[in-house]
């Protein structure tokens, strides 16, 4: 049913919506489904019935999809007149996906997960590793995903070059840890590649008659690099990763991607679905129930919600502010300010008795924040913050790019986040902090990639990772329950928002393209 009602959407001749990168389906005996405001272009009638139909009626020339009470987020950025608010933070792409429900089988039963792993994983960027890992020629970075594994290594010429881990002898693994190497020899029976895969020594080639050495190299794997971030295709034909990411290239130059480097990275198996993990980071009002501790100076309401390609959602939460669902209503600033230190952000230090607020006049708790953040930003890199707007400094601003990474804007330490599946059941769920690099100086080192045990806490983490180590707890615990409540569910449905589970509307939508073979 799932499967049919997707189709029945992106059926039909293609038009664009907001944006070049976006592609919506309409009939092609319909009339014109859009309607221009200004520069804007909203829907005027349903896309694909079936889908759209039982919300038409909460469509609204000013915003297309129903909105919570309160100021809209680009009314929020409105309100920062000191500093210019960047094109990044204005662009906005609503787009209707429906209300259709998503069936539980999806998450839980094998047939589907294998035709996840054809379909989908075997034919999509996959992030592998960051340049900075691999700095000398010979250094190698084995990256394993389901049942592939892969060699990516600097080469001679400073290019870095992506080849199948497995001896073309007997198949064993070739490389079972990275690392500087001078050529690629199997522990097996002692054959020997070159770091460009050429093949370079057989101890027994007496007794292989059929091998051509000139064509016996080791398979390349499709290999781009996007600042600094290094993806990997097992797709030959697969689309230029480039093609597929719209203005998020623009978006996160303006956030300084290229002088960033990892400084943190931890993992984590979960027992549950890729799809549960990814999902409990596409959307923001989860934070009213999971981390109650920031209704304070979260907004959940004001959150934004939009698709720059098919391939790249994106959500922003304002920060700074409370949630209208917050019990104290009359809580004063300076106390909200004591709350959103003594919780840590991503853009401050934990409070300390020597931190205590001191508001000027008309100063709230979002422009307060929003300064130590520009000052503890120019006191780690050396750089000069004074320009950034407050979101830029303070608010959430998640991007996932299909089907598996998560990175974040803002200047501030930005989230990454990827899950590689292992069965329908388990994930390894992986989370890396990316740093702006200081002004001067040398680059730092990249963090060393931990692996937490099963019943190991992230918060045993929480040097490298800092405050969100105990938030990704209240998030692992959403996680197995999930999981647990889905396979209980059977053949059953389970209910997206319309608005602010628009990204995973789009996961869903895309995945079944992939199935399909409509990509």
């Amino acid at each position: 049913m799932m499967a049919r009602a997707w189709s029945a959407f992106i059926s039909g001749e293609r038009r664009a919506l907001s944006h070049p990168q976006i592609e919506l389906s309409q009939p092609s005996h319909s009339a014109s489904p859009v309607i221009e405001v200004g520069k804007k272009i909203y829907l005027k009638r349903p896309v694909a019935v079936r889908i759209l139909e039982s919300s038409m009626n909460q469509l609204d020339p000013s915003h297309p999809f129903a909105r919570a009470p309160g100021r809209s987020y680009q009314e929020l950025l409105d309100e920062d007149t000191r500093h210019k608010i960047p094109d990044a933070l204005r662009f906005q792409n609503p787009v209707d996906l429906g209300v259709e429900p998503v069936r539980a089988e999806r998450y839980h039963s094998p047939d589907f997960f294998r035709k996840e792993v054809d379909k989908v994983f075997l034919k999509t960027w996959q992030y592998a590793v960051h340049e900075d890992e691999l700095p000398n020629v010979g250094d190698t970075y084995v990256f394993d995903l389901l049942h592939k594994t892969v060699l990516i290594t600097r080469q001679e010429d400073g290019s870095l070059k992506a080849m199948q881990n497995v001896c073309l002898h007997r198949g064993r693994k070739l490389v079972t840890h990275g690392g500087c190497k001078r050529q690629f020899r199997c522990p097996f029976h002692g054959m020997e590649w070159n770091i460009d895969g050429t093949f370079k020594w057989n101890p027994i080639g007496w007794d292989f008659p059929q091998i051509a050495e000139k064509e016996f190299s080791l398979p390349e794997v499709r290999l781009e690099s996007w600042m600094g971030f290094v993806f990997i295709n097992f797709d030959p034909n697969a689309t230029p990763f480039a093609d597929l990411v719209g203005v998020l290239p623009d978006h996160m130059e303006h956030w300084k991607l290229r002088d960033c480097y990892k400084g943190a990275h931890v993992g984590k198996i979960v027992r549950a679905n890729w799809k549960v993990v990814a999902e409990a980071f596409m959307e923001g009002y989860h934070v009213y129930a999971t981390h109650p501790q920031a209704n304070p100076f979260i907004a959940v309401e004001q959150g934004q919600y939009d698709l720059i390609t098919d391939h790249v959602s994106r959500f922003t939460t304002a920060v700074g502010i409370p949630t209208e669902l917050l019990e104290e209503k009359d809580m004063s600033e300076e106390r909200r300010i004591e709350l959103m230190l003594g919780a840590g952000s991503r853009a401050n230090k934990p409070f300390t008795k020597e931190s205590q607020p001191q508001l000027a006049a008309e100063e709230t708790t979002r422009t307060h924040m929003a300064e130590r953040g520009r000052r503890m930003l120019q006191e780690q890199t050396g750089r000069d913050f004074s320009e950034a707007c407050d979101a830029d400094i303070l608010d959430g601003i998640s991007y996932h790019i299909f089907p598996n990474f998560h990175i974040w804007g803002a200047f501030p330490q930005k989230i990454c986040y990827r899950m590689r599946p292992i069965d329908p059941d388990t994930t390894l769920w992986e989370a890396m902090m990316i740093r702006i690099a200081p002004k001067d100086g040398p680059r730092p080192a990249p963090g060393v990639f931990r692996m937490l045990k099963e019943d190991e806490p992230w918060s045993t983490v929480i040097d490298e990772l800092g405050y969100l180590a105990t938030l990704y707890d209240q998030d692992m615990g959403n996680m197995q329950p999930c999981q647990d409540g889905l396979k209980a569910l059977g053949d059953g449905v389970v209910q997206f928002a319309h608005y602010s589970e628009t990204a995973l509307r789009n996961l869903h939508r895309m995945i079944d393209k992939y199935i399909n073979d409509e990509i």
